[in-house]
C-alpha cells in the first residue's frame, strides 16, 4: 500500500516537473521570437537608410542600438589580428578573421570581422592571414551592445601574433594593442580581394516565426502530458472501483 501511494506521489510529481518545464520553455521560445521580431524591424529599418559614411554612422550610433546599420569604411588596418575560435561555414571548422581599423574620420580604432577562414588540420598550427595595410570596406554592418567578454587566459598572455580568442572582449583587446577602440564593432558585408575571408555574418539567425514554432511544439508537449497522466488517473480509478 505504501510502495502504491509512493509511486503515485512520483508519477505525480514527474508529471507535473515536466509540464512546468515544458510550459517556461515555450513561454521563453515566444519571448525570443519577440526579441527576433523587433532584432528583424530594427534590421529593416537600417536597410531601408542605405549605407552611410562612418562619420555620419558615429554621430547615428550615440542616440542609441545601431546594430545592422551598413556603413562603408576606409582605413588604416593594424598587422595585429585574433583568429576567433569554434566557427562553422559551410561545414568547414575554422576561425573568423578580427582586424583593427583606423577609419580615416576617425580617431579610434575599430573591430572589424572580416569572415571566416578554414582551420589548418592540426590544432597546433593558425592560418596566416596577409593583411593590407589599408583596406575599403563598402558594406560593413554595425555590431553593437553586448559582444562577449571571455578570453582564453594562455592567449592573452602570450606575445606572439595573431592570438586565438574564444569570445570577444574589446578590454582585453585594447590592452593587447594599447589602442584606443570604439565599444561596438563592424562585420565585412562583401568579400574583400585583399583578405581571403568569407563574411558571413546574419543579424538575425532565427526567425520569430522558427521560435513560435519552437513555442507550439513545447506547449503540446505540455498538454500531451497532461492528457496522458489523466488519461491514466481515469483508468487507474475505474480499474480500483471495479475492485
Amino acid at each position: 500500500m505504501f510502495t502504491g501511494k509512493l509511486s503515485a506521489i512520483l508519477w505525480t510529481g514527474l508529471v507535473i516537473l515536466t509540464i512546468t518545464v515544458c510550459t517556461r520553455l515555450g513561454f521563453w521560445q515566444l519571448e525570443r521570437a519577440e526579441q527576433k521580431q523587433q532584432r528583424q524591424q530594427m534590421l529593416d529599418s537600417w536597410s531601408e537608410r542605405g549605407v552611410l559614411d562612418f562619420a555620419q554612422a558615429l554621430r547615428v550610433i550615440q542616440d542609441g542600438d545601431a546594430t545592422g546599420m551598413q556603413v562603408v569604411i576606409t582605413g588604416e588596418v593594424s598587422p595585429q589580428y585574433w583568429l576567433l575560435d569554434n566557427q562553422v561555414y559551410q561545414g568547414k571548422v575554422g576561425y573568423d578573421v578580427l582586424v583593427l581599423m583606423l577609419p580615416d574620420t576617425s580617431n579610434r580604432w575599430l573591430l572589424v570581422n572580416l569572415g571566416f577562414v578554414p582551420a589548418p588540420l592540426t590544432r597546433n598550427e593558425l592560418p596566416i592571414i596577409n593583411l593590407p595595410s589599408e583596406i575599403t570596406l563598402p558594406q560593413a554592418l554595425i555590431k553593437d551592445g553586448e559582444l562577449g567578454g571571455i578570453t582564453l587566459k594562455d592567449d592573452i598572455q602570450q606575445d606572439a601574433w595573431p592570438k586565438r580568442i574564444q569570445q570577444i572582449d574589446l578590454h582585453s583587446m585594447a590592452q593587447q594593442t594599447r589602442k584606443p577602440i570604439h565599444p561596438f564593432m563592424a562585420y565585412a558585408g562583401l568579400p574583400n580581394s585583399s583578405v581571403n575571408a568569407q563574411p558571413h555574418y546574419q543579424g538575425v539567425t532565427m526567425s520569430a516565426q522558427k521560435h513560435n514554432a519552437y513555442a507550439l511544439q513545447w506547449f503540446l508537449i505540455a498538454l500531451a502530458a497532461l492528457i496522458i497522466a489523466l488519461s491514466a488517473y481515469w483508468r487507474a480509478r475505474r480499474t480500483h472501483e471495479k475492485q
